[in-house]
């Protein structure tokens, strides 16, 4: 043991003052050394009552160990503090013993760690982790070396799940010692999800170490760190890619053919790149970087995949990738062996762009999702027949299939498929749909350009293990579903110009023929001519010349036994994904254009319908002064009549004066003669003539409103002939009418005028007559003057306030009628008005976010234009990968 560990150990004593053959107790020998060193002139007792501290201390006497460390005034004075300091923290005091630890000063290393540890023990005691925290970091940073220091501090951390620290102290101790024990613990917290706590680039120096150090534990951590940063948000990710891509770019000596784990990644994360959520701006540096260090650190499973993908990102982005990296593309891509599996990954790549099309509003057919199905199913063969007319493939379909089938030419694409019992349906954009009958099946096939799958019993599919399927000439959708083309001619009918093209459409597809002569008419010379001809343009082709059931089926399963199944639908699937990609950018321009043309569109039906609700506004303004001013020409009439006739039937009442009358009351016998008569003349002339007018009026406005109804019938035709569907109704209110006929008749019935007072009011002449009539009225002499003065006055009196009083009662509810005319008539209108300005609205509406879509994409047009050019990236590094496999050797 060093000087140093016996003072930490407290063993002092024993080195210094006790022999190897002391028997005697350390107390007792020690109590001699100190009577001896006392008998000396210039005794030193410091050491000895160091020495006897340690021994109190080792048997729990603190109180006497303190005792005898206070009295040391040598070299040991530091340490002496120290072991007090140890002492009151035995006793529980730790307010004591921090305040000694902390006054002690000494230029040992040793010592000072020493005291760190001891107060870092007094924090946890006393649950002050801060201190703990700062006190046990400080002293790693002081003197890290120092025994179990490193390892005190991580269990401290990780005790406390303070990941921080303990990835930082890792960190730290993995760069300064290199140890594999570091790295290890780094790649333990990694793997347990506590590094993804930090930015990548935090661990960019501890990687370089670990590359040099062992490179083993560097695929490790690395992997570990790329899996635990797949987990966090997109831009953190895309920075541990960059910041790795980053450090293996910088390192010359990248080419490590056993690095498994991290060439899987390099992989998976380059087709996570390509899926169609970055644009290429996020991409253009990104990737030639990930793409030269996939190159260098592939093993053999992943070789001919890191290799296409640099060509074919250098192929559609050129001088993208240095050109050295590209021509080791090219040498490793001859000898690299397929590891891929090009059909799943093509499938993904497929469900990929379907996801994506679905995000930019694309629509996909079903059809599509079937014929992938189709493709997937590796148990069948899928043999096209072809030929140059729809009779002679429709005659050998019909034929082979035992005389099921089309019958004659169809517009449709129809796959016949082996199964217990027929079963068809119609394939459409949306789904499946169930065809019922042979007879509806012919109904659709005929005159649909759609895709039937009609499944039946067939000893010659079902031997065969195929399909077979009927393509119009015209129809050029399907041709990525055959594995064969069995080609239908005869003689007559021979079209070699057509098969070629076909066969170049379809450069995967095996072209083969049989020569239908069912009917025996053509020689056998003119067979052999054209059987020759065949072989001359189609020399890999077989060739069928008899149409026998059995020799079918033998033919057919000699097409199929040559066919790699599974190699010709990753070409067709491959194939497929490109015409779909290109189907996606037709759809998306015709987006586009028909976003253009309903824009302007919505604009003049906005300004058409805004022209109908001013042109219906016009009318209802016009309606309701042409049928108003009709009703108070009645009313007025009226007026007329009865400022006439009243005064007259008032004046006419003075017949009933006579000269025997009794004077005294006559006045009020004519107010009530007056009075009937008026009510009689209101019942039998007035109200009759009036009821006819207002019948009449309401004939008038009957037809004004039928000109209205024309009219927005007229508008209705008009306008769902520009929409091309019955969205207008622009029904009116008809019940109009009906409420003023009703209303005609309670007021027909319901005039009955009050009496007036007309005799009986108090003007001056009256007042005369009357009192006359009374003081008067019963001399004889006088009752001729009364008379003649009661005649002149019914004869001469101004009765046109009375006129007025009756003419005001009796038009007082056909006035109030008047008021609700216009309300009336608004009514009628309302429905349209309110119907044409709802579709102003949703028309302006849908204008308007026409716009903003429209804006949108064409503000943007790199995140339509991008993805797709992702996908193409992918599907010419499969298509490279596809060539590559079938022109690869074997390295010697």
């Amino acid at each position: 043991m060093t000087f140093e560990e016996l003072l930490i150990d407290k063993l002092y004593y024993k080195n210094t003052f006790m022999k190897e053959d002391e028997f005697d107790h350390p107390i007792r020998v020690l109590g001699e050394a100190y009577l001896a060193e006392q008998q000396n002139e210039l005794a030193e007792l410091s050491y000895i009552r160091f020495a006897q501290g340690e021994v109190y201390f080792h048997n729990k006497d603190f109180e006497s160990a303190i005792f005898k460390w206070e009295n040391i005034e040598n070299e040991l004075e530091p340490w002496a503090k120290k072991n007090m300091a140890d002492a009151y923290f035995e006793l529980g005091l730790y307010p004591t013993a921090e305040e000694i630890y902390r006054s002690i000063v000494s230029d040992s290393p040793i010592l000072t760690t020493e005291i760190s540890i001891k107060l870092f023990s007094i924090y946890t005691v006393q649950g002050n982790m801060e201190k703990a925290v700062e006190t046990i970091k400080e002293a790693v940073a002081y003197n890290p070396d120092y025994k179990d220091l490193t390892d005190i501090a991580r269990e401290f951390f990780e005790e406390q799940e303070d990941w921080a620290n303990a990835i930082e102290l890792a960190v730290n101790e993995a760069i300064r010692t290199d140890s594999p024990k570091w790295f290890e613990v780094l790649i333990a917290y990694s793997e347990d999800g506590k590094t993804n706590r930090f930015a990548p680039n935090y661990f960019s120096k501890v990687l370089v170490s670990l590359y040099i150090v062992n490179q083993r534990l560097f695929e490790t951590f690395v992997s570990s760190l790329w899996k635990s940063y797949r987990n966090e948000t997109r831009d953190v990710y895309l920075t541990w890619i960059k910041e790795i891509n980053h450090i293996l770019i910088n390192i010359e000596d990248r080419r490590n053919g056993n690095w498994h784990e991290l060439s899987a990644l390099f992989a998976e994360t380059y087709s996570e790149l390509l899926n169609g959520q970055l644009l290429l701006k996020e991409l253009s540096l990104m990737i030639p970087e990930h793409l030269e260090n996939w190159l260098k650190i592939a093993d053999s499973t992943h070789a001919l995949a890191a290799s296409a993908a640099v060509l074919s990102w250098g192929e559609i982005f050129p001088s993208s990738i240095n050109q050295s990296i590209i021509q080791e593309a090219e040498n490793i891509i001859v000898h690299a062996k397929n590891e891929t599996d090009v059909l799943e990954e093509s499938v993904h790549l497929f469900e990929t762009i379907l996801e994506w099309a679905e995000t930019q509003e694309v629509q996909i057919s079903y059809s599509l999702h079937w014929m992938v199905r189709k493709l997937l199913d590796l148990r069948v063969h899928h043999v096209l027949v072809a030929g140059n007319t729809e009779n002679g493939k429709a005659d050998f379909i019909n034929t082979a299939l035992g005389g099921h089938g089309l019958g004659t030419s169809s517009a449709s694409f129809i796959m016949y498929d082996d199964a217990d019992t027929i079963d068809i349906s119609e394939i459409t954009n949306t789904g499946v749909s169930k065809i019922d009958n042979l007879e509806e099946f012919h109904k659709i096939s005929m005159h649909d350009e759609t895709i039937i799958d009609f499944k039946l019993p067939s000893d010659l599919l079902n031997n065969c293990a195929v399909t077979l399927s009927y393509m119009p000439s015209n129809g050029q959708k399907h041709i990525y579903l055959p594995d064969a083309i069995l080609a239908v001619i005869n003689p007559s009918e021979y079209d070699g110009d057509y098969l070629f093209n076909l066969s170049e459409q379809m450069p995967y597809t095996p072209l083969h023929f049989v020569i239908n002569d069912v009917e025996k008419i053509y020689s056998e010379q003119e067979i052999t001519i054209l059987v020759e001809e065949i072989r001359s343009k189609f020399p890999y082709a077989l060739v069928l010349t008899s149409t026998d059931t059995a020799d079918l089926t033998t033919f057919i399963k000699s097409i199929t036994q040559s066919i790699n199944v599974e190699e010709v639908r990753t070409a067709n699937m491959l194939s497929f994904i490109r015409a779909l990609m290109s189907n996606i950018l037709e759809q998306r321009k015709k987006m586009e254009n028909d976003l253009d043309e309903s824009i302007k569109w919505e604009e003049e039906m906005a300004t058409k319908l805004g022209g109908a609700i001013h042109q219906l506004q016009d009318m209802e303004k016009e309606k309701v002064e042409n049928i108003t001013q009709s009703y108070q020409t009645i009313k007025n009439e009226i007026k007329e009549e009865l400022k006439h006739s009243i005064p007259a039937l008032l004046k006419g009442s003075s017949e009933l004066i006579k000269e025997n009358s009794d004077f005294r009351k006559i006045h009020i016998e004519l107010n009530e003669e007056m009075n009937n008569r008026i009510q009689l003349h209101v019942e039998k002339q007035v109200l009759p003539n009036f009821y006819s007018s207002i019948q009449q009026w309401i004939s008038y406005a009957g037809e004004e409103f039928y000109q209205c109804k024309t009219f927005l019938d007229e508008m209705r035709e008009g306008f769902n002939s520009l929409y091309g569907e019955e969205r207008l109704k622009l029904f009116a209110d008809e019940k109009v009418l009906d409420d003023w006929r009703r209303d005609a008749e309670r007021m027909k019935n319901g005039i009955r005028i009050d009496k007036v007072n007309i005799l009986l009011r108090h003007t001056p002449s009256q007042v005369i007559l009357k009192s006359a009539g009374k003081l008067f009225g019963a001399l004889q002499q006088n009752k001729t003057i009364l008379y003649n003065k009661y005649k002149k006055f019914i004869e001469n009196e101004d009765y046109q306030e009375v006129v007025n009083t009756i003419t005001n009662k009796f038009l007082m509810q056909f006035e109030l009628f008047e008021t609700s005319i216009e309300r009336d008539i608004a009514m009628f209108f309302k429905n349209p008005l309110l119907e044409l300005e709802e579709t102003v609205k949703k028309t302006e509406a849908t204008r308007q976010n026409n716009v903003k879509t429209l804006n949108r994409m064409k503000a943007s047009p790199e995140k339509f234009r991008d993805p797709l050019s992702l996908f193409e990236v992918k599907l010419r590094q499969y298509e490279w990968i596809i060539d590559a496999s079938k022109e690869s050797y074997p390295v010697v």
